[in-house]
């Protein structure tokens, strides 16, 4: 979330109006929480101070790379690990497409076609609310995103991660008119669509990323009342939220056609209940254990990052 968090009870009753406007895309009941699927302890992953403020966004290129971004002033970092942390090997700042602007960078993912990230506004405009999904790699693109509701400009797009189009034909997935999903009828997109997480209704938009522009594919529940981060792994895609929701995650898998909700867990017990805006997890399973790592925006106590672990048969 970018700077200036409101106080929560406002936070509460705005959410709530955009549920119902959002129409299906509100806080669909997800079942009761249960244990976090991994280690109850978790620990510091960064230096003293090294980000500081507004770290909104993680996710694993690799076992030994993880990419973050922050959202002001709006700064991509390459990370490396550095013995039991994660260490800055490169950072640059972003810009749009025409190298101006300030993007409000939120959200991450390394995938096979490059890295992206999502922003919901231009942080030297704040006022007015511009969701948008930027390429950052190799050829510099840039993405509006059609189909969301209107929301205040610091309750927009906060996630986004990405879904191999492999997964989705075996899963026999559906575009919202209830047609198979077709990776031919969306030429130029790449290999795979984008899940883009709202914060404001924790609902979730899939999009393919054409060169003509962005094209809704699906939208459907988080089963969160906020989204603050996505996850694809293990064919599942997870949504996290911060500490308006305790910290819960819940994932989500294709039945019938849909992307509905499967389980919800607790944060770990002794993750700070914190403003977690990023989560991520390795790649590689060691020792029955996947690396995750939570993203701190308000980098409270000095260290923006912390590690803990996923069990790799949850």
């Amino acid at each position: 979330m970018p700077r200036g968090r409101e106080a929560v009870p406002l936070r509460i009753k705005v959410i709530s109006v955009f549920a119902v406007l959002a129409v299906g895309l509100g806080t669909t009941a997800a079942g009761a929480a249960t244990t976090w699927p991994g280690d109850s302890a978790v620990k510091v992953a960064d230096g003293s101070n090294v980000f500081g403020k507004n770290l909104s966004g993680v996710s694993f290129e690799s076992a030994g790379v993880v990419w973050a971004v922050k959202n002001g002033p709006s700064t991509l970092y390459r990370l490396v690990p550095s013995g039991s942390t994660w260490k800055v090997d490169s950072k640059r700042s972003l810009t749009f497409k025409n190298g101006e602007g300030d993007p409000d960078a939120e959200g991450v993912v390394s995938t096979p076609d490059g890295v992206f990230v999502v922003s919901e506004r231009d942080n030297d405009n704040g006022d007015v609310s511009s969701p948008m999904v930027l390429k950052v790699s190799g050829t510099v693109a840039e993405w509006k995103l059609p189909g969301m509701p209107s929301v205040d400009p610091n309750e927009g797009p906060e996630a986004i991660s990405w879904i191999p189009d492999s997964f989705l034909t075996s899963q026999n997935f559906k575009d919202d008119t209830g047609k198979p999903y077709v990776p031919a009828d969306y030429p130029g997109h790449g290999t795979g669509l984008f899940a883009v997480g709202l914060e404001a209704t924790g609902g979730i938009f899939l999009y393919a990323l054409q060169d003509g522009g962005a094209k809704l594919v699906s939208k459907f529940a988080s089963g969160q009342a906020q989204v603050m981060d996505l996850e694809w792994e293990n064919n599942r895609l997870w949504a996290t939220c911060d500490d308006n929701c305790s910290g819960r995650s819940t994932t989500l898998a294709i039945s019938d056609g849909k992307f509905k909700v499967t389980a919800t867990y607790d944060r770990p017990s002794k993750l700070p209940n914190v403003n977690l805006e990023g989560f991520a997890l390795s790649p590689s399973c060691v020792n029955g254990k996947k690396v995750a790592l939570w993203s701190d925006d308000d980098n409270t106590d000095k260290h923006a990052l912390r590690s803990g672990s996923l069990n790799c048969t949850a």
